[in-house]
């Protein structure tokens, strides 16, 4: 019986543990937009940045969330992956993130995918 409860202490010591580790499925995107523009200055510059709202559903605080968005051209490939991060997101908290891509190619974005980093 000792034993037992032991265990059972141990376990719930650890599962916020488990969750502040692997992030990714605590953290729910829940809204998220694009928006690509274009600039010309010295040198033709140009834009796209991914704004959105993802929320803890977990009822503990996830430590060191980290979230990557890469953006990808109309056939496919990858212009690159670039991340937003933050401390402590509490339960139920919502986090307005924002991530850009910034550069020559950025008018170039046809498509993105969000995903938390490891």
């Amino acid at each position: 019986m000792r034993s037992s409860r032991r265990l059972l202490f141990l376990l719930l010591l650890l599962i916020p543990c488990i969750n502040a580790c692997s992030p990714a499925s605590a953290i729910k995107v829940i809204k998220h937009n694009i928006q690509v523009s274009e600039f010309t200055a010295d040198v033709a510059q140009s834009s796209a940045t991914v704004e959105g709202q993802a929320r803890n559903t977990l009822l503990w605080p996830v430590d060191e969330c980290r979230l990557c968005v890469t953006f990808y051209d109309y056939e496919g490939k990858s212009l690159g992956t670039y991340s937003n991060s933050l401390k402590r997101l509490e339960p139920g908290q919502v986090w307005n993130f924002r991530v850009a891509l910034n550069g020559s190619d950025a008018w170039k974005v046809a498509r993105y995918d969000i995903s938390m980093c490891k």
